[in-house]
């Protein structure tokens, strides 16, 4: 993602908290987990990701900050904190190849929703908390899960239309049993020339698991533009957050493509 986030200007520029299984021996010592997966086991929850060859939807609006902090752990400053509004991305990322720890990769789909934090470790060009994490790639589900992401894998309708006059038709539908499930609908504009690199980090917090960050790096990156909507059913819990049924992204679209990128997902206490 390009943009760059300063104090509450969006310049170029979830939260599933998972439950704990205790098992008690017959000695009365017990201990807390979440699948296979020990608290203490750091080095078994981290791993890396390979994306190839993407195209990135990015969304930028802004949400009731009160609505927002209750989704997201008063560890993490949102960037709106302090005043009534604070604000939340929607990310959509379709590649031809996903690779999960090396493993042979597919193409496949993911989409993040998150609240804009200030950095917890000073480090990337964007912070945000993720609230909800789809993908239609049952390996990194799998590799989220256990790493304490509480992922959800559904079906991702990923539709792009062909490009007449520098311009394309994009449609992206999550789908039962996706919650909340939405759509993201409008018109794109791919561009080919590189604009540098850039980090983006996804954090994301477990009462049994601590705190995961999701680091990504994209060495070169090309920043179109784009013009969407995203539509969800009255009642839930996306429409609770933004207050609406739509929204247009009012702070900031984009369209952007890279050929390569690098997810380091890690444990931190």
């Amino acid at each position: 993602m390009v943009f760059r986030f300063s104090s509450l200007i969006v310049m170029v520029a979830g939260s599933g908290v998972l439950g704990c299984a205790v098992d008690v021996d017959p000695n009365g010592t017990f201990e807390q987990s979440v699948g296979t997966i020990s608290a203490s086991r750091h080095g078994s929850r981290d791993f890396s990701v390979a994306f190839a060859d993407c195209t990135e939807s990015i969304g930028v609006t802004l949400v009731s900050t009160e609505a927002a902090a209750a989704l997201v752990p008063s560890t993490f400053v949102l960037a709106g904190s302090g005043t009534p509004v604070t604000p939340l991305v929607v990310r959509t990322a379709h590649c031809q190849g996903i690779f999960v720890d090396g493993h042979r990769g597919q193409s496949g789909t993911v989409v993040q929703v998150g609240a804009v934090v200030v950095a917890p470790d000073g480090t990337g060009d964007i912070n945000n908390y993720t609230i909800w994490y789809y993908t239609d790639d049952q390996r990194l589900e799998s590799a989220l899960d256990r790493a304490g992401l509480s992922t959800q894998k559904v079906h991702i309708g990923y539709q792009q239309g062909p490009l007449e006059s520098g311009q394309a038709s994009l449609s992206v539908r999550l789908k039962r049993p996706a919650d909340p499930s939405f759509a993201l609908d409008g018109t794109v504009n791919p561009v080919t020339v590189p604009a540098g690199a850039f980090v983006a980090n996804w954090w994301s917090q477990s009462d049994c698991l601590g705190t995961l960050k999701l680091s990504t790096e994209v060495p070169v990156i090309a920043v179109g533009q784009a013009n969407l909507v995203a539509t969800t059913k009255p009642g839930s819990a996306l429409a609770a957050l933004l207050g609406a049924t739509t929204t247009n992204f009012p702070l900031l679209q984009q369209f952007n493509a890279f050929q390569s990128a690098e997810m380091r997902v890690s444990a931190r206490d």
